[in-house]
């Protein structure tokens, strides 16, 4: 007994001091690196409007909270929906401009360490009846770095190329040098493994370390996987010897592999420069499953009772289908066996302390039962993980029912402009996508809600604005959603037939499609609150000429002619005629 007594006491003193040397050896705890999205910084508001900052945070340890200060008080704080924390936390925090001037807008990141980390922006509040603000989306800021080089140097490995500087308005002044300079990358280092379809956002910080100053310019997709909605996105205005932070919204391939993907920058002109920027991911394919074992490995040699506390926990609760998750339990005493079971698991055997890591496509229950098999009671705990449906990924350039409209994405977060033909206005938009629906808002002349449906190939969408009016379309290139804009099937009333059934396909500002006893083809312009389709029929060998006039946003109805005199309205299985059915 005394052997032993003093045997647990040496085994337990190097356990501490191993403890203690960790501890010491562990170092400071690196500090998060926070990005603000928008808005950038100099934009001007007036009194009494509602500023909207849009920021991404990440750390490997895991992100608790963002705070939003200005002029250096907290006014709103988000903890991380995670309680352990995320290692990318995207989020949208407000303020109402209330005293007129000059404020200092911060983002602050707080680590699970303690650790925090600031980014900061300027804007000028002004009085009712003062300039008015410019609404402007951007996935980055520029800041001008403290060490910049002069504005002459080029970059140690890559010759510069010349192009012609810019004015502020963007023409030509004198002879410039583009240039670019790799700074760091911000998130996703290279060799970073995801599980198939994982999204993430890819960050590199870049200094216009040539003397033209970046204006109207764009992030070029040139080699590799792409792994982007689209292969252009845009790059904040920076001047020489300042920095950009860039930001492209990704998706892991669905197969396994090694990816890897190429980014130059590009001017308003189309000239690709710079230093390459590279984004390395893996996906690798699952380990092989070893089957369980008929005889459980022991943990005690001998129990009696019910088996003593242990610990079952897993490294996130919560996680977005495509993701990992550790399960990790301790040392389990006065038990002959242990079985874990949930998901892939049943009544397999394990050994205690241990662990395993899972991806779940569903929400799972694991459990984690210790037994005595000498006729002792079980001891069991349990873990649940949640698993939600990963974001559709919006981000790109849509062509949609009344116009035109480009969306950035950030982990959730979603924030664009849009144009409206109708009026020939434009706006913003922001909202959080959850699965393949965005819920948000949009801004002209007043903030009304808007909910978008992504299809499931990425490439269409449905949805609505203010509740009951149609908002959808298409990426470039791709054909329109059945039921949006002059898309999918009409009953057509055109003078020689009262019930021809129509099916007309649109893509981009093009439409195409087949009637009773013809086809047809035309383009799309916009007047007031009408789409006006302007083609040719031809049926029979005869071509004539037509004009459509859908009506408003729900696309129910259109009235028009063909041959000029001729009437030929439309309108879905669910309306009526349109009176009149000829127009004008």
């Amino acid at each position: 007994m005394v052997f032993k007594k003093a045997l647990f006491f040496l085994f337990f003193a190097g356990f501490v001091f191993v403890i203690i040397a960790c501890q010491a050896l562990g170092g400071q705890a690196g500090k998060p690196i926070v990005i603000i999205a928008s808005p950038p910084s100099g934009s001007v508001y007036t009194v009494g409007e509602e500023v909207v900052v849009q920021s991404t945070a990440t750390d490997p340890t895991g992100v608790v909270s963002v705070a939003l200060l200005v002029d250096g008080q907290v006014v709103r704080e988000d903890p991380s929906p995670v309680a352990q924390g995320q290692a990318q936390f995207s989020l949208i925090q407000s303020w109402i401009a209330t005293n007129p001037g000059q404020h200092t807008l911060t983002v602050r990141a707080t680590n699970t360490q303690g650790a925090t980390a600031d980014s900061a922006i300027l804007i000028t509040v002004r009085e009712e009846g003062g300039q008015k603000p410019t609404s402007v989306i951007s996935i980055a800021t520029a800041v001008p770095l403290g060490t910049a080089a002069p504005a002459t140097a080029a970059p140690p490995s890559i010759a510069p190329t010349g192009a012609p500087a810019q004015t502020t308005n963007g023409t030509p002044a004198s002879t410039c040098v583009l240039s670019s300079k790799f700074v760091a990358d911000l998130t996703i280092p290279d060799g970073t493994t995801f599980t198939p379809n994982a999204v993430f956002t890819k960050s590199w910080r870049v200094q216009n370390n040539g003397t033209c100053v970046w204006q109207n310019y764009e992030l070029a997709f040139i080699e590799g996987t792409q792994m982007a909605a689209s292969g252009l996105y845009p790059v904040p205005d920076t001047p020489p010897g300042a920095t950009a932070d860039l930001t492209v919204p990704m998706t892991a391939p669905a197969t396994y592999g090694a990816y890897s993907g190429t980014w130059k920058i590009r001017n308003a002109a189309g000239q690709i420069f710079g230093t390459p920027l590279t984004v390395v991911i893996n996906v690798p394919a699952p380990a092989a499953t070893i089957a369980p074992s008929n005889t459980p490995p022991p943990t005690v040699a001998a129990c009696s009772g019910k088996p003593n506390e242990f610990t079952f926990s897993a490294s996130a609760t919560t996680i977005t289908a495509g993701q990992s998750v550790t399960l990790s339990w301790g040392a389990v005493t006065n038990a002959s066996e242990v079985y874990l079971n949930g998901g892939e698991f049943s009544d397999e055997g394990v050994a205690a302390p241990g662990k395993r890591t899972v991806s779940p496509n569903e929400t799972t229950e694991y459990r984690l039962q210790a037994l005595c098999s000498k006729g002792g009671t079980a001891r069991e705990k349990s873990v649940i993980v949640t698993v939600t449906a990963p974001a559709g990924n919006f981000s790109g350039n849509w062509v949609h029912n009344f116009g035109t409209m480009s969306i950035t994405q950030n982990g959730n977060t979603v924030s664009g402009t849009y144009q409206n033909s109708f009026d020939g206005e434009s706006g913003v938009l922001a909202g959080i996508v959850s699965g393949n629906v965005l819920t948000g808002t949009f801004t002209k002349n007043e903030t009304l809600p808007i909910e978008f449906t992504l299809s499931n190939d990425g490439k269409r969408f449905t949805g609505n604005w203010n509740g009951s009016n149609s908002w959808c379309g298409a990426r470039p290139g791709a054909n329109f959603p059945n039921g949006c804009s002059y898309a999918g099937k009409f009953v057509t009333d055109n003078g020689d037939n009262s019930n021809c059934e129509m099916s007309l396909v649109r893509k981009d500002d093009h439409v195409t499609g087949t009637f009773c006893d013809g086809t047809l083809e035309g383009d799309i312009t916009y007047n007031a609150d009408r789409t006006i389709l302007m083609g040719q029929s031809l049926s029979s060998g005869n071509s004539q000429s037509l004009t459509y006039y859908l009506f408003g946003y729900n696309a129910l109805q259109f009235n028009g002619n063909w041959g000029s005199t001729n009437q030929w309205c439309g309108w879905r299985e669910s309306m009526s005629a349109p009176e009149p059915c000829l127009y004008p």
